[in-house]
């Protein structure tokens, strides 16, 4: 009995930790405002129907054309070729949430950030394996032949670093 009051109890915390505005933000709410950060934040326009059951809670129900004229304000600071480098150098998800006029910039901006992301991960894996190696030659191997194999295993690795390092530094912003 006391384990499941405990898990209801748990629940409802949870869930209302969940909501996106409180009653007095429902209340006193500036929808265009609102709108706005969620729109410079990058949210989906779904993020109004969070609102929308959040404050149905307090009885209070938002102004969807002052949230949307808000957001789309806002997506004009999001939607930019930085925000979207920045988003793609993060290694963060692409964000569909730019309008047309805007996606282009955004998008070109993410895909050289992802562009970089990925290249950084890579080499970031490769010189792993650089130390790896190194620390297995430096431990000795005593039969010849694998010693030989694991030298020339270092070699294409470091070859493989160099490349990854020549390829980033051809792209733009690294």
């Amino acid at each position: 009995m006391y384990r499941e009051l405990g898990r209801a109890a748990a629940l409802a915390l949870l869930l209302g930790g969940c909501a996106s505005l409180d009653k007095a933000e429902c209340v006193n709410a500036d929808w265009y405002a609102i709108g706005l950060e969620d729109g410079a934040r990058g949210r989906a326009i779904e993020r109004l129907g969070e609102h929308r059951r959040a404050c149905a809670e307090h009885n209070v129900a938002p102004n969807p054309e002052r949230y949307l004229a808000g957001r789309a304000d806002g997506l004009k600071s999001f939607c930019t070729f930085q925000r979207g480098y920045s988003s793609g150098r993060g290694g963060q998800a692409f964000a569909d949430v730019c309008p047309a006029e805007l996606a282009g910039a955004f998008a070109a901006g993410w895909r050289q950030g992802r562009d970089l992301y990925e290249l950084s991960r890579q080499l970031s894996s490769v010189q792993a394996e650089i130390r790896k190696s190194k620390e297995a030659l430096t431990d000795g191997i005593r039969d010849p032949r694998q010693r030989a194999r694991e030298v020339e295993r270092l070699e294409a690795l470091s070859r493989e670093a160099e490349n990854l390092e020549r390829e980033m530094s051809r792209l733009p912003g690294s």
